[in-house]
């Protein structure tokens, strides 16, 4: 078959295929060649440029931008929302995605992980699940937050559970304490060790990210000194996952304070299925980075702005 012929014939397969809406086992059986043989063609009639699938949308520039983000960080899904004016308008369309993307990946019997911030507790205030579901909601980190920082592990759980009919557990730990002394025998009591051995359970886990700076949510509960992110920054922490003190490479930085914290070690954090990471902004930009990295989330929550920052 000559060039001319050939060309032709990958017209005819691509216009039966795409425009005529006929199976391949029919074009197949239509001109006496194998299924396998038709799929060659289509792929082929592709890369020559015979066939060019555009897809009219108005999310495009952001499902193009997922895709970069994906393939670049090689993590199951990314999912982007508009850089809004108006903080509260980004954290609505996360809920949008959340909502989705917990949709799919719960189902009754579920354990769900959670962790703390600002972002993830407003996103979960935001939430409206289309479902109900008999899930078990578990905290990933003991409690964070003076009175009137409404970003307390305990206090996202509750309002997932309340959101989706399932049950919160609470954990009655700070998640920084004094000493490490303190934290070995705070992880002793019963309720604390319950809690630590049901993350072993967890299906999924929806947790933030923050970067160390002086406006630091971390600051301002109460937590930790500025002095002590001086020190972090020092030995390469670019900030914290779910409490885990992680540098640009994702590589968990341990330290004295490290030793201080209740909270979901990394090595199971990674065992967990899925793990919807949520933030955005440009301060965040190295964390988010840092956590794709290291394999520490395979699901990312952010806003085009951050995203086109990440892929820089």
């Amino acid at each position: 078959m000559n060039k001319l012929e050939q060309q032709k014939l990958l017209s005819k397969i691509s216009r039966q295929y795409y425009l005529e809406d006929i199976t391949q086992q029919e074009i197949a059986e239509r001109l006496n060649i194998s299924r396998t043989r038709v799929s060659r063609y289509l792929t082929r009639a592709k890369k020559e440029k015979i066939v060019e699938i555009k897809i009219n949308s108005a999310w495009e520039r952001y499902e193009e931008l997922e895709s970069k983000v994906e393939k670049l960080f090689s993590i199951k899904e990314c999912h982007i929302v508009p850089s809004f004016d108006e903080q509260e308008e980004i954290y609505r369309q996360m809920a949008v995605s959340l909502s989705n993307i917990l949709e799919r990946i719960l189902e009754n019997g579920s354990y769900l992980g959670v962790g703390w911030g600002v972002t993830l507790r407003t996103v979960s205030n935001y939430l409206e699940p289309d479902r109900k579901l008999d899930i078990k909601i578990i905290p990933l980190l003991g409690g964070l937050g003076k009175v009137g920082i409404e970003v307390h592990t305990n206090s996202v759980s509750k309002t997932l559970a309340d959101k989706y009919g399932g049950v919160s557990y609470v954990i009655h730990s700070p998640a920084v304490l004094d000493s490490r002394e303190a934290r070995e025998i705070l992880e002793k009591d019963s309720n604390t060790r319950e809690i630590i051995e049901m993350m072993d359970l967890t299906d999924a886990a929806v947790i933030g990210m923050s970067d160390i700076g002086p406006g630091s949510t971390m600051i301002k509960t109460g937590n930790f000194k500025a002095g002590e992110f001086s020190y972090l920054e020092k030995h390469g922490v670019v900030g914290d996952v779910n409490l885990i003190f992680i540098d640009k490479s994702g590589k968990q930085v341990k330290s004295e304070i490290d030793q201080r914290i209740i909270r979901v070690p990394l090595e199971k954090l990674k065992k967990i299925k899925n793990v919807v990471g949520i933030a955005y902004g440009s301060k965040k930009v190295k964390v988010i980075r840092g956590a794709l990295l290291g394999k520490i989330i395979n699901i990312l929550i952010t806003d085009e702005k951050t995203a086109g920052e990440l892929l820089l």
